[in-house]
Order: structure tokens, then sequence, then C-alpha cells
């Protein structure tokens, strides 16, 4: 019987049998090169089998024309992992390789709409697993009948799970590998299962995937392919670099340690290893380094893509653009930043609009993205994060400023990253000036044997040193208005200032004093921060690296945004007192390409008035380590020269660390850590049932509450003020271009915000935008037009 698995508005048809071989086919390459393709072809060919019946396919009839369905839930995704459950797991209690690939296969197929919890991290809870195996509410004898005889045979499915079982075998023995444990010895049981949480997740987003792409294509009659990089894209990619990199001048020793430092990235392409550390002295040119070596790394080694993962927007817009200019023309940079839409994937809504627009699913074959969207791929619960894991296998991923992972996302992203780099075939370089001692943490990173892909960071960090940092702090703290006297007492010998805040309430008030302070005299002001879209920041540093070139006294406020990533050089840098490493980013916008013998970096400490950080975490705890260390050196001056000094920044991080009282990404409400919860799960109820206890629905909105507290929202600067006229005009729409053209235009706002006037929200994309009148062309958001600030 043909059955349908999608039915439309013109009568066209796609049966069961047709979605099912055709979403199993899809995610084929992926789960090969995961080696896991007997696991992924189970889930997929049976992911959909409960649609196999009379009650769903009328459902799917009746709301594919259009019309309104009104007799009750209809359930389908259950189904086929019961069939695998009940087939496979019989008396076998004993052999827990058995159990596990039941329970991964299952799990992988009663997912494929939303996550569920194995054990509910508290208590009260049934076992989310087993709930689902008993839902009886469809006809079950008939779907598993109809699929058996048309779909898939059952010897086909007994031949497909023993090369599973051999599958997840071989997985848990690398799960079981010593070199794992941690230093205290505790059992290996957390790791395990943890990896199998991880997995459980990489399958489901090729499902997930494949199954909204299929339908997508279905829907809207448009094949959207995957794209894989090859040899030959990645050998052009190689020889426009090569061309554009001769252009290069080599003209003065800093020019000459740029070259060394990236013909050096460029001979360690050729190695295998799978963890890589990147470590250059801040003006090294490690963005355009780290892309020589990932271009010719991904042709050596033929991988899908490339990432660029940058910790913060303001260091992502500035290097995507650099980026993009050393590749091909035709070879587009998917630039990620954020989603801009509010709500979920929801069955009734599947059409090709609706999936393409709440899930980008980095199907391109160079992407550029925030730290925000890779964690949110790996840990998550949205469907849309989820999806977009499968980009990451077979990848080079290029982690940028790796210092500015906070300390309780540490164990999280050193056991996902050894997942991608050992069982997604990913490379991974960690990419910073400052090189975090993650390798001797608990749960550590495992470390290739030649894992420095630069050798020679200390004679490097000499040779290329430019700067003296000097400690200006003073008891209480300065106010807005003294950092604008001693910024204009600087001025008066040097052309060019940075003063670089912590928060966008200390840039306001300090711009403001300062704007009146210097107000008769000629001198270029500037704001920076993020409440101005990407766009908006590009144009004024743009604007004034311009007035610079032409001799102009420039003096720039900003938050940390411009400390990282932005090829700008000052005469002079004023920092606000915060973590070493973040000191150091700073520096590198002093004197850059050494146009003086010594450019100074001055730190002064701003009162909590004006610059209160009591709620961000990480700039606390990196304010008391620099105060010790500081506190360290005026004492003995011969053991540091300054916090530039490599020993010093070794010292700021063992400093740095012990400030921690919790060591995970810690949920109160639970009382336990995200890591417990995707692992041993031991806040949760336990049924002898199940092997695996994971909280994963549970863990994943833990997660997207703590990491994405900013929802993107569209502002009407310049041509994003076109993007929302052409978004609430009559008529056809590209929403693919205005989308891609959207993210030069978004900034964050905290989802408190979302439901205040000044946002709307475009009902068919979800899209939120910023009403005209409250976006400024020197602050960008504020609150209420008359510029009475937002200090979020």
């Amino acid at each position: 019987m043909e059955y349908a698995a999608h039915f439309t508005e013109d009568g066209r048809l796609q049966t069961v049998k047709e979605h099912l071989i055709s979403v199993a086919e899809k995610g084929k390459r992926d789960s090969e090169l995961i080696n896991m393709p007997s696991l992924y072809y189970l889930a997929a060919i049976l992911h959909d089998m409960g649609k196999n019946t009379a009650r769903s396919d009328e459902y799917q009839r009746t709301v594919g024309s259009g019309g309104e369905w009104n007799k009750g839930k209809v359930v389908h995704s259950n189904c086929g992992g019961r069939y695998i459950y009940e087939k496979f797991i019989k008396n076998n209690d004993s052999d827990k390789t058995n159990n596990y690939t039941v329970e991964i296969i299952s799990s992988v197929i009663m997912s494929h709409h939303g996550l569920f919890d194995f054990d509910y991290p508290k208590s009260g809870k049934e076992n989310g697993f087993v709930t689902k195996i008993n839902n009886t509410n469809y006809d079950y004898n008939e779907c598993k009948k109809l699929t058996l005889d048309e779909v898939i045979s059952e010897k086909e499915i007994e031949e497909l799970y023993l090369n599973a079982k051999n599958e997840v075998n071989e997985f848990l023995n690398f799960c079981s590998k010593d070199e794992d444990k941690r230093k205290d010895g505790e059992s290996i049981e957390r790791i395990k299962l943890f990896n199998c949480s991880l997995l459980i997740r990489v399958l489901l987003s090729i499902l997930v995937d494949s199954d909204h792409s299929d339908t997508a294509e279905f829907v809207n009659r448009i094949e959207r392919p995957k794209l894989y990089g090859d040899a030959e894209l990645w050998e052009k990619c190689c020889n426009y670099f090569e061309e554009k990199i001769k252009l290069f001048n080599k003209d003065t020793e800093l020019n000459k340690i740029r070259a060394e430092i990236s013909d050096k990235a460029l001979a360690y392409s050729e190695n295998s290893e799978n963890i890589v550390r990147m470590t250059v002295p801040t003006g090294g040119g490690k963005t355009i380094s780290s892309l020589r070596y990932a271009i010719h790394h991904a042709k050596k080694f033929n991988k899908n893509r490339i990432f660029y993962v940058a910790p913060f927007n303001s260091i992502l817009e500035q290097n995507y653009n650099e980026i993009k200019s050393f590749l091909p023309d035709d070879v587009s940079v998917l630039p990620h930043f954020g989603d801009m839409l509010y709500c979920n994937y929801n069955e009734s809504l599947a059409t090709e609009q609706n999936i393409k627009y709440m899930s980008e699913n980095w199907n391109s074959y160079v992407i550029a993205t925030s730290m925000v969207q890779f964690l949110n791929s790996l840990f998550d619960g949205k469907i849309s994060s989820i999806r977009r894991m499968r980009g990451l296998i077979n990848s080079v991923i290029i982690i940028d400023e790796v210092q500015s992972i906070p300390y309780e996302f540490i164990r999280l992203f050193n056991m996902a990253m050894k997942f991608l780099a050992y069982i997604c075939n990913c490379t991974i370089v960690l990419c910073t000036a400052t090189q975090p001692p993650f390798e001797h943490m608990d749960y550590c990173l495992r470390l290739d044997e030649s894992y420095e892909m630069i050798n020679g960071f200390e004679d490097y960090s000499e040779k290329m040193r430019r700067t003296r940092i000097i400690d200006k702090t003073i008891p209480g703290g300065y106010t807005a208005d003294n950092v604008a006297d001693f910024l204009h007492s600087l001025s008066e010998d040097c052309r060019t200032i940075l003063c670089v805040v912590n928060t966008k309430k200390a840039a306001f008030e300090v711009f403001k004093s300062t704007k009146h302070l210097f107000e008769d005299e000629k001198i270029v002001l500037v704001h920076l921060s993020t409440n101005m879209c990407p766009e908006h920041r590009a144009n004024v540093i743009k604007n004034m690296k311009d007035e610079m070139k032409n001799g102009k006294r420039v003096l720039c406020v900003s938050t940390q945004l411009i400390e990282a990533g932005v090829d700008i050089s000052f005469e002079t840098v004023v920092r606000s007192l915060a973590g070493t490493d973040s000191i150091v980013q700073a520096a590198g916008r002093c004197n850059r390409n050494a146009e003086r013998d010594i450019g100074y970096v001055y730190i002064l400490n701003i009162s909590n008035e004006y610059e209160n950080v009591s709620s961000l975490k990480s700039i606390q705890k990196g304010k008391s380590a620099t105060i010790g260390l500081l506190k360290r050196i005026k004492k003995k001056p011969d053991e540091y020269e300054d916090l530039l000094d490599l020993k010093a920044i070794k010292k700021f991080y063992i400093d740095y660390y012990k400030n921690f009282d919790k060591k995970d990404l810690y949920v109160e409400d639970f009382t336990c850590s995200i890591f417990e919860m995707l692992s041993t799960n031991e806040k949760g109820s336990y049924h002898t049932k199940t092997l695996l206890r994971a909280a994963m629905k549970t863990a994943g909105e833990c997660f997207e509450v703590i990491t994405d507290i900013n929802e993107s929202v569209l502002v009407p600067y310049k041509d994003g003020k076109e993007l929302i006229s052409e978004l609430l005009s009559e008529g056809y729409k590209d929403y693919d271009a205005i989308i891609k053209k959207a993210q030069r235009y978004l900034i964050g706002l905290p989802k408190n915000k979302l439901k205040d006037s000044y946002i709307s929200v475009d009902k068919k994309t979800g899209i939120r935008f910023l009403t005209d009148g409250y976006y400024d062309e020197i602050y960008g958001f504020s609150e209420n037009p008359n510029l009475d600030f937002c200090y979020f």
C-alpha cells in the first residue's frame, strides 16, 4: 500500500518507502566517514516506519492538502525504536555490547523530532526510553508488517544489526583506552557514557539533516546537494592562496617573521595529527597562517570542510572578510554569526521554507562561525543545533583565541574535541598567543606527539616584542571622568590611543566623558561596542583606519571586541583591568607593526559604579588572578619582566583556574553539571532496563540557557533597513538571500528584551527586527530614541 510520508497541496505523494530509502541514502557518506554506516542505516530506514499506518496516512494527506486535523495526536517516531528493542534485546541482558547497540539505534530513531531523557536528573519521572518503547498509541503490527514486506526484510535488518554491533564494539574499545582516564584513576564509566551521548547526537544529526533535506526537496521540487570538498576544490584554493601570498612584502623584520611562521604552517600541513596547537605571538599573522595550513591539510587528507571558529562575533566578522579575500570568488565562505529564529521545528510546519530557515545546516566548503554556535552544535537541545553537528564530520576546525573558552566549559570542550578528532575524523587547530594548559587538566585534551605547529614561540615572542605593560591601578578605581582625564594626558604626546573596557556601559560612560573633555579639540572620537551590528562596526573601523592613515589624531573607546582579530595599530593602549590573556590581546593592538621602538600599554582599574563585572565570572576571576600577578611582579621584578612574559602567562593560568570553585557547567536546579547529565547522571532515578542514563533533553535545555543568553535581531542600519522593508513587502521574496545578507546587520539582545515594543517579528520566517528609531549612528542600539542608553 502506498501510505504517505508527505503529501502536498497540489496532490503529489511521497510514499513512506520512498522517503525511508532516500533518507538512508542521503546520510550514507557521513555515516561512513565516522565508521558507523550500519548503525546509521538501521536508524534511517526505520525512523518513519510508524507512518506506515492508515491513520498516519490520513493525517499526512489531510494536513498536506491544507486541511485541519482534529482526531488527536498521531505518533510515528517511536515505532522503529520499539522494533529494534523488541527484536534484539530478548533475554540477552548479559551482552552489554548488544544492549548498547540497541539503545543507541532506538534512541536515535525516537529522538528525530526532539531529544528525550533516559533518566531525568531528579527522581520522580519514568525512564524516557522505557516510556517511548511502551507507547502503544499507534498500530504497531500494521506498520511493522508493511515495513518488513515493502521496505526492508527481516534478514537484511539482522545482517545490518550484526555489523552495527561490531561498530559499537570498536567504539566502546576506543572509549576504554587508558590514556582517557582521569589522573586520579577514577572509573572510565563516565567517559564511556559521555561519548555514547555524543555518538547518539552525531548519528541523530545525520538523520535529521537527511530527513529535513529530503522533505524539503520533495515539497519544493528543488534538489539541494550536500557539499563536500574534494582534492580539485582544495587544489584550486591552494593555488589561489599561494599566488596571493607572493604579493606580501617581506621588507621589515616583523614581516619576515610572519612569513616564516606562515611557511612553518604550510610545512606542518603534511602531518596527520588530529589535535594540534598553533601558538603565535599577537601580530604574528595566525589567521592567514592557519588558513594556509587548513586548505593544504584538507587537500592532503581529503577533508570535507574548513571551519573557522571565533569566540566573539567581533573577531569573526573581521576575520571572515580576511579569509574570504584569500579564497577564490567561487568558493563561498558561509558566515554564521547567530540564529534569527525563535520558533522550533514542528512537524506540522515541515515545508521547505520552514526547515531551511529554522536550521541552516552549514552546507558550504568553508564556514566562519562563533564559538557559541559551534558549542551549540555539540550540546544545545534545539533540532537546528543538532542538525549542524554533521557538518563538522571530517573537517579542519580552526578554533581561534581558544583561551577565551570559559573555565566551566573546558571539560565539555576537551571531551568533545577528542570525540570530533578520533571518532569524526576531524583535525582540530587550537590557535592563540596565550595557550591554556588544557592537556594538564582533569579529562585532559589528548595531544599528539608533535602537537606544536609553530615551534620557537619564546624566540618569536622576544623578537616581536613591541610593547611594555605599565600598571596604573589605584585603590578604589577610576571613575569615567578619571579615565577621560588620563586619556587626555596621554593625548599630549600620542597621536592615536585605544581604550578597551570590559562592559558596554563602561564604554558608553567613558566615551561620554571623553567626548565632553575633548569637545574643543581636533581629534576623531570613536565608540565601538556590540550594541552596533557587524556592518556598522566594520564601517567605523574602516573609517578610523583611514583617518589614522591621513595623520589624524584618533581616540577609540571600545569593548573587548577590538582586542583580537582586528588588524589595527595604535601608538598607545589603555586596558581596563582584566585577565592577563585579555591584556596580552589588547597589547597586540599597540605598535602592532613596530612603527616605533616601543609602545606602552597602561592598565587601569575602573570602579564598580562604572564597570561592574560581578555577574561576569570569567572576567572577575581573571581580574583577581591578574591583580595577584601584578603584586608578584612588583615584589620580584627579576622573576617576570611584565605580563607579556611567557612565564607570567603560565603563572596566570595556574592562579586563574584555582579561583573556580566548580569545575563544570553546574546547574543549580539539578545540583549537578551538564557533564554529569550527559554521562552517569547520578542524580537521575535509575531503571535497570537501560545501560544509558543521559538526560540529553534536560542537558540541552540547560546548555541553551547558559550559552545563548542573547537572541539575534535585525537592525535598520543602512542595507539592514532595506532588508526589513523587503521582509515586510508583499509578493515573492528570496529568503535565502535575505538571511545571508542579514548576518551583517544583527545584534544580540537578551531574551527578556524580545517582547518589548521596539522588537517586531516576521511571522513567516520568525526573523526578529528592530523598529526604526531605536538605532543610533554612533552608539548602535538604544532602548529609546532619545538615547537613554541600554546598559545590559
